[in-house]
């Protein structure tokens, strides 16, 4: 009777434990990795694509200012892609480990609609928008069951630009949905810093010879 109530109490503690993880993924860990970044403005504000997914499982707004002008925040991505400039992310999972560009390169500066951009050594997107230092916008199909949109936005906020992804996705089932809930926010977060990074280092290298020619 002792080792049956010991277990009882074992059981409810255990299924105590579980409800309180799954509410804090759900009500804290999701908010906070689908609109990382954001504000609630951006968060409610219309993207191009939004009418693309209709009835989306999963959406994420995510934001991040940069201390540099749309233009110069462009040129880093419009050449992202697999093998192409990578991601600014974690290479060895998105990139095959080819470590990402940390220059802008000229060979993939021309992108236009209609192009396409490999996501992975099996996927490829479809560049449907594109208008310079302003949007990107790319459409990913897997069957008939799974289709996202991949948007960029690019908004002055004074000297700065606020730059902001969202993904919108039909989800085809409960495994992907896991991944995307669980870890999108891992690389997305990474991608837009990398990004981010990468596009104030240059034009802080682009300030210095004008400094060193005044004196």
């Amino acid at each position: 009777m002792l080792k049956s109530k010991k277990l009882r109490t074992w059981i409810v503690s255990l299924a105590a434990m579980l409800l309180f993880a799954v509410a804090l993924l759900w009500w804290v860990y999701r908010p906070w990795a689908l609109n990382w970044g954001a504000t609630d403005e951006e968060i409610a504000r219309a993207m191009p694509g939004d009418s693309i997914v209709v009835g989306a499982d999963f959406v994420a707004t995510r934001s991040v200012t940069i201390d540099a002008a749309p233009a110069e925040v462009w040129p880093w991505l419009v050449q992202i892609g697999y093998l192409r400039a990578g991601f600014y992310s974690h290479d060895r999972l998105d990139n095959d480990g080819v470590p990402s560009s940390d220059t802008i390169m000229p060979l993939y500066q021309g992108l236009r609609v209609g192009d396409s951009i490999p996501l992975s050594a099996t996927g490829d997107a479809e560049v449907t928008l594109l208008e310079q230092n302003r949007f990107m916008l790319l459409v990913i199909e897997h069957g008939d069951e799974e289709k996202w949109t991949w948007v960029w936005g690019l908004y002055p906020d004074g000297a700065q630009t606020r730059l902001v992804s969202r993904l919108r996705v039909t989800v085809p089932s409960l495994r992907v949905r896991i991944m995307l809930d669980m870890f999108e926010i891992i690389m997305m977060k990474e991608h837009l810093l990398g990004m981010k990074e990468r596009a104030e280092r240059e034009q802080l290298n682009s300030r210095q010879p004008s400094a060193v020619a005044r004196r």
